[in-house]
């Protein structure tokens, strides 16, 4: 059975620490933490390693009580962490005892089947442990006493973290069939785009409407074996999203989330829009490979100008590629198919630990990284999306990041599929 890096989502009400106890169990500030409440709305995930495993920490936005619009919108993306996770972390504020949101939440926690763990944060000092007790009525087992400000019981709370992650014997690859999401903007032809992949003549193997109209997977037979499409509803701003079209965005946002790549659908008589780029970032954030296909080509006039256009916008994304396509006449679809498997075979590919380390000392020797930092040791820690952990240094500037990037992209065939790249200084001794 296919193994993957266990998931660890950190989950709570609004303002009580989840970014700041992510940023240190992580080691380092990498999610956005501020005292403002709401701050965090997307989910950002940090991979660490404690006691020898390694692991995903899925940061999440705040729950709040009765949320409605945006907070609402964060709250499903943390359901959504949740449902993804092997283990649940849920973080409460000690010194504010269990609030009406915070039992609720429990509540819901109690009736899943993963795993859940209770962490009782803003624990500074002995003196503020008395306030642990009373988060008991959660019924959640027995809290773990942290401080995300100052540390205080965080290696206690690893121990405790890692004790619970699913025991996996083999190294973490990419499982399921390939699947591919089809996202854009409302009325760019996906759907014409979706009938033309599937085939009208061909039997589907399966096929299944998801909570929403507007999101239909179906698993096609191909020659190479069998692949998974999703079509979605157009995606807007999500400050433009109301009424069902909320349900709508949450649908193909997951659809982006559980897609091995996704194909970026837009109208190429408007061009690559500002809001495609949009798009093609939140594929990028998601770490899913993209493909840029530039539908109602048989209604541009000059050609060979867009398509320079397009390939220059694209490339911005991981150097993506650009296929140009007609889903009412049929143009170009036939290209899709295999630059689609070409692409996840890219998304899901892990290099040997001797040729990235080989790439990391020629790049060093090419361009120093900056302040004399040397990064004595890389490696793949994952597959789809691939992430790469280089120890021995601090986070470099971005500039140079981007640098080892591109090294790494054009070494070993990574064009079109977001890289992650993590930093680990010399371990320091971790005060308990």
């Amino acid at each position: 059975m296919s193994q993957r890096v266990p998931r660890v989502a950190i989950i709570g009400r609004q303002n009580v620490g989840k970014s700041t106890l992510a940023n240190r169990l992580f080691g380092r500030r990498e999610a956005i933490a501020d005292e403002a409440p709401g701050v965090t709305r997307d989910r950002v995930e940090l991979y660490t390693t404690w006691g020898g495993r390694t692991f995903a920490l899925v940061d999440t936005g705040g729950y709040r009580h009765r949320a409605t619009g945006l907070e609402a919108l964060v709250a499903k993306q943390a359901d959504v962490a949740a449902a993804q996770a092997d283990v649940i972390l849920l973080v409460v504020d000690a010194r504010a005892g269990a609030t009406e949101e915070d039992v609720s939440l429990a509540r819901r926690l109690r009736k899943v089947e993963m795993p859940v763990l209770l962490a009782a944060n803003k624990v500074d000092s002995e003196r503020d442990e008395a306030d642990v007790a009373g988060l008991h009525r959660l019924g959640l087992g027995e809290p773990v006493p942290v401080s995300a400000l100052h540390g205080r019981g965080s290696g206690d709370l690893l121990d405790r973290v890692v004790a619970l992650l699913p025991d996996t014997s083999a190294e973490p690859e990419v499982e399921g069939e390939p699947s591919f999401a089809l996202v854009g903007r409302p009325n760019v032809g996906k759907s014409s785009l979706f009938n033309r992949l599937v085939g009208e003549e061909r039997a589907v193997v399966y096929e299944e409407a998801g909570t929403t109209r507007d999101a239909i997977d179906a698993v096609v037979p191909w020659p190479r074996g069998r692949v998974r499409f999703v079509d979605t509803a157009g995606l807007r701003r999500p400050a433009k999203v109301k009424g069902v079209e909320y349900y709508s965005f949450v649908r193909a946002t997951r659809a982006i989330e559980r897609a091995h790549v996704a194909v970026l659908v837009l109208d190429a008589t408007e061009g690559f829009t500002g809001e495609d780029k949009r798009i093609a970032a939140q594929v990028m954030e998601a770490g899913r490979g993209l493909l840029v296909t530039a539908n109602k080509w048989d209604l541009v006039d000059e050609k060979e100008r867009l398509v320079k256009v397009l390939k220059e916008a694209a490339g911005l994304f991981a150097r993506a590629s650009v296929i140009c396509t007609s889903a009412l006449r049929g143009t170009g679809v036939r290209r899709l198919p295999p630059e689609l498997l070409t692409l996840h075979q890219r998304w899901s590919r892990r290099v040997p630990t001797s040729e990235v380390n080989a790439l990391l000392q020629g790049a060093m020797a090419e361009r120093p990284a900056p302040g004399r930092v040397r990064y004595l040791y890389a490696t793949q820690v994952a597959a789809g999306q691939p992430s790469f952990v280089l120890f021995g240094g601090r986070a470099p500037e971005p500039g140079y990041q981007r640098f080892l990037e591109n090294r790494v992209r054009g070494a070993f065939g990574f064009e079109g599929v977001p890289i992650r790249l993590t930093f680990r200084p010399k371990r320091r001794s971790r005060s308990r």
